[in-house]
């Protein structure tokens, strides 16, 4: 039984996995913090970003007991790196060519263009590019003026190259386990690609088809491996999905998403465009393969009522009396 822990308001994300496993269920963080036990199997912990410090200790003293009980634990939330913890981890690894400040740390990037963005969410679209330093530091100001926090708030540096003219483009690979997954890879009029808007301009792009056979090749071959191996490895994350592009063939990667939304990919090649769902179809069959490979079954119970989870039962009574209320 493959058990995936989320936020309560972000479980739509792998209903669709859960649907095609079969053997699978959805807790939420809330709802686990209320349990006195639970079972043996395999545990996910994911959105680990949309934690507080105080959450986050209480799903590590859960997962050190579903460990100590004999479960498996995807994404151990004290052994998984927050988005700015990373980004530096991978720059420094020699991995990405950019890096990443806190807002509120006075940053001085090391190269502009650059562009801010949240600590705690996944929102990738219409990001304000800013030029220099005093155009940073001009914003920063504007933020505070208008009573909007730096804390939770990243500078980040451009690193991005265009696959055309005007498109820019964005890989996904899964990791499950110890297996890596070449995904999909998406095409935009936009630098954070993210979904197409225009299907039309894009069906009618004359690279279209180059687009699909990059995609093919990207899947079939499971490009770029290597490197997202040792990027995952220094996120801690057992079990997410790794966004990236590619700036002169390298692979920059600008986040790691532990629960990202999983659905129906391509939906806009298919109609002129069926290869791209044979490619789909084989990035998916991998991916579901990754996961029943480490699927334990449901076993003993494991109880939580452990001197390490005192913090744990203490939110869980006050929870439940909040629940009553």
């Amino acid at each position: 039984m493959i058990n995936f822990v989320t936020t309560r308001s972000h479980g739509y994300t792998v209903r669709h996995l859960i649907r095609q496993l079969g053997n699978a269920r959805h807790w939420s963080y809330e709802r686990l913090f209320r349990q006195k036990e639970l079972r043996s199997g395999t545990w996910v912990f994911t959105d680990h970003e949309r934690l507080s410090h105080f959450e986050i200790a209480l799903a590590a003293g859960v997962a050190n007991r579903l460990e100590r009980g004999g479960a498996r634990v995807l994404n151990h939330p004290a052994r998984v790196l927050g988005r700015h913890d990373l980004l530096k981890a991978l720059h420094a690894a020699g991995i990405n060519c950019f890096s990443a400040w806190r807002c509120e740390s006075q940053p001085r990037p090391n190269a502009f263009p650059v562009f801010i963005r949240n600590e705690f969410d996944h929102l990738s679209a219409d990001f304000e590019l800013i030029a220099d330093q005093p155009a940073l530091e001009a914003a920063l100001s504007r933020m505070k003026a208008n009573g909007i926090p730096l804390a939770g708030k990243l500078v980040i540096e451009y690193a991005g190259q265009e696959v055309s003219p005007g498109v820019w483009q964005r890989f996904a690979t899964y990791r499950v386990g110890d297996r890596l997954i070449a995904h999909h890879n998406v095409v935009d009029f936009r630098w954070a690609a993210k979904d197409v808007q225009d299907k039309q301009r894009l069906l009618a792009h004359p690279m279209l088809a180059t687009f699909v056979e990059n995609e093919r090749r990207f899947v079939v071959g499971n490009l770029y491996e290597d490197v997202l191996r040792r990027a995952f490895d220094l996120a801690g994350i057992d079990y997410g999905r790794a966004d990236f592009s590619l700036v002169d063939e390298r692979p920059q990667i600008f986040e790691i998403n532990t629960n990202p939304a999983h659905g129906s990919h391509g939906a806009i090649y298919r109609e002129t465009h069926p290869g791209r769902v044979e490619t789909q179809k084989l990035s998916e069959d991998r991916l579901y393969a990754a996961l029943r490979d480490v699927d334990l079954p449901a076993g003993g119970r494991i109880g939580l009522d452990d001197p390490a989870l005192l913090p744990q039962q203490a939110f869980r009574r006050l929870f439940t009396g909040l629940k009553r209320a």
